[in-house]
C-alpha cells in the first residue's frame, strides 16, 4: 500500500471518528445555538489545538507510555469525566435562567471558548484511545517525516471541516430563533448528555 493510499484511508477513518456522537458535538452545537458563530468557531479552534497536541504526543511516544504506565490513561479518563460533569452541571444550572441575549449570558470571550474546546477534547479519553490505538498506526517507525506531518494536517483539517460545519449549521438564524423558544429544554438536554458522558468515563465505561 502506497503512502498516498494510507493517507487517504486516514481521511476516511479520522472523519468518521470526528462525526461519531460525543461531548465535542454537544459542546460545539450548544455553543452555536446559545452564543454566536464566532464563539462556536472558537470552540472548534480549541478542538483543533488539542488534536494537534494529541498528534504531537503520539509522535513523541504516547502509545508506548500508556502501555508502560496505564495509570496515566486512568487519570485522564477520570479527570476528563469530572470535567464533562462540571460542564453538564453548568449547562443545567443555566437552563433555569431566562434567555436574556448574548450580553448577559455566560461569558463568550473567544479566548474562553478556545480554552473550553481545548480542555473538553484534551481530557476526553475517547481522544486518547483514538490517537493511541488508531492514529498511531499511521505514525510507524520509519515512516517519512512528510507522511507524518501530512497525517497531522489531515486530522486538523477533518476537525475544522466537520465541527466548523456543525458550528455554521447550529448558529444559523433559524436555529437560534428556535433556541430562544426552547432554551431551557435544550440546555437541560445538553447538560444531561454531558453529565452522562462524564459519568460513564468516571466509572470506567468508555
Amino acid at each position: 500500500m502506497t503512502y498516498v493510499s494510507v493517507l487517504m484511508s486516514l481521511v476516511a477513518v479520522d472523519l468518521a471518528a470526528a462525526m461519531s456522537p460525543g461531548p465535542n458535538f454537544v459542546l460545539v452545537s450548544q455553543s452555536a445555538v446559545d452564543g454566536d458563530r464566532k464563539t462556536a468557531l472558537a470552540v472548534v479552534g480549541g478542538f483543533a489545538l488539542s488534536n494537534l497536541l494529541w498528534c504531537l504526543a503520539v509522535m513523541l511516544g504516547l502509545a508506548a507510555l500508556f502501555r508502560v504506565v496505564p495509570q496515566i490513561y486512568a487519570a485522564i479518563r477520570i479527570i476528563g469525566g469530572l470535567y464533562l460533569i462540571f460542564l453538564g452541571i453548568q449547562l443545567w444550572r443555566k437552563s433555569d435562567k431566562a434567555f436574556e441575549g448574548s450580553s448577559t449570558r455566560v461569558s463568550r470571550s473567544l479566548a474562553r471558548a478556545i480554552l473550553r474546546g481545548t480542555l473538553t477534547n484534551v481530557t476526553n479519553p475517547k481522544s486518547a484511545v483514538y490517537f493511541a490505538s488508531i492514529f498511531v498506526l499511521f505514525i510507524q517507525p520509519g515512516t517519512p517525516a512528510w507522511v507524518q506531518w501530512v497525517a497531522v494536517a489531515i486530522v486538523i483539517a477533518d476537525t475544522l471541516i466537520w465541527y466548523g460545519f456543525v458550528a455554521l449549521v447550529f448558529s444559523a438564524q433559524g436555529v437560534q430563533r428556535w433556541y430562544r423558544q426552547a432554551a431551557s429544554t435544550v440546555d437541560r438536554v445538553a447538560g444531561a448528555l454531558m453529565v452522562a458522558f462524564g459519568a460513564r468515563l468516571v466509572v470506567g465505561r468508555n
